[in-house]
């Protein structure tokens, strides 16, 4: 998407003049917006020039406090639409390199057309990808979780999770699991006061109930397979952010950890779940998620003027 178009729309629906919004973001972040004027917020709206990365990200910030969504002006676009606006190769970049939960299988024969990913439960593989699932999680997580296929299975078929693989061919290729929880279960889970397996049907947010996503599983053989599930996960969060607050993960494993920071997960909490054996949870507010810059270059990626 185009920043200018961003601007503009999110501008003239929350029905205020150039003037206002120049004074307006003086006063809401002057170290980024000091000199500016309506000949230069004119320009950004026409497509003439485009402000930094830490403008742009100022001004989604902005729109947030105006409107109290955390993607102002694009709440109520579908998954679809959210996921033709992030930039592949910017998840590809964000993302990283991870040595055990991103594997390095060749990408390049690999044509778009013959990649999809979608809802496990729409899966002809469903079974397989939930033993190939189990096995991780019992490398992954040292045995120490005590889920059961039949709990994945039971996630999976729940209308409100985002249970995604990627497949090529057919074939499994990844895999990106999140859970729509109520707001109390989720800081449960962050504060070590409930485990994942005792999870069950209550514990999950209902539809038009505010909730949070929590990532219980990911891996990829290869970056392009990383790249598009954590690109339809995001077009995922922006469609329903009306219906998530906060977005948390938790690990024990190093390359967990850094693939979690890299998706600008904060720290929140760790504990010793067996001996010698340290978990981390994550955590970050839907709103300050969308509006980091790396997150900001990616949703409004399409090429114009130098930055200003």
């Amino acid at each position: 998407m185009y920043f200018s178009d961003y601007i503009r729309n999110c501008r003239e629906k929350c029905q205020i003049t150039q003037e206002k919004m120049v004074k307006d973001l003086y006063d809401f972040d002057f170290g980024n917006f000091a000199g500016l004027d309506t000949t230069t917020l004119s320009k950004w709206e026409r497509g003439i020039s485009k402000p930094k990365i830490a403008r742009q990200a100022g001004v989604i910030r902005y729109f947030q406090k105006l409107t109290g969504n955390a993607l102002p002006c694009l709440e109520h676009c579908s998954i679809a639409e959210a996921e033709k606006m992030i930039s592949k190769s910017g998840m590809e970049h964000m993302v990283g390199k991870s040595r055990h939960l991103i594997l390095n299988f060749p990408s390049a024969m690999m044509q778009s057309s013959e990649i999809t990913v979608h809802q496990l439960r729409h899966s002809k593989i469903m079974d397989d990808i939930i033993d190939i699932n189990m096995d991780l999680d019992r490398d992954f997580n040292r045995n120490s979780t005590g889920l059961s296929r039949e709990t994945f299975k039971r996630w999976a078929l729940h209308p409100g999770s985002a249970f995604y693989v990627c497949e090529y061919k057919e074939q499994f290729f990844g895999l990106l699991f999140s859970l729509r929880l109520k707001q109390n279960v989720f800081q449960e889970l962050m504060r070590f006061k409930k485990e994942e397996r005792t999870l069950d049907a209550n514990d999950f947010a209902a539809y038009n109930e505010e909730g949070d996503s929590y990532v219980t599983s990911f891996f990829a053989l290869n970056e392009k397979a990383a790249a598009l599930l954590f690109v339809r996960y995001f077009a995922y969060l922006i469609a329903n952010q009306n219906r998530i607050a906060e977005v948390g993960a938790a690990t024990m494993m190093e390359d967990g950890k850094k693939l979690i920071e890299n998706m600008h997960l904060t720290r929140y909490s760790s504990a010793e779940i067996k001996p010698g054996i340290k978990m981390y949870t994550y955590r970050e507010t839907l709103s300050r998620l969308l509006a980091q810059e790396n997150v900001v270059k990616m949703i409004l990626s399409n090429r114009e003027s130098p930055g200003k």
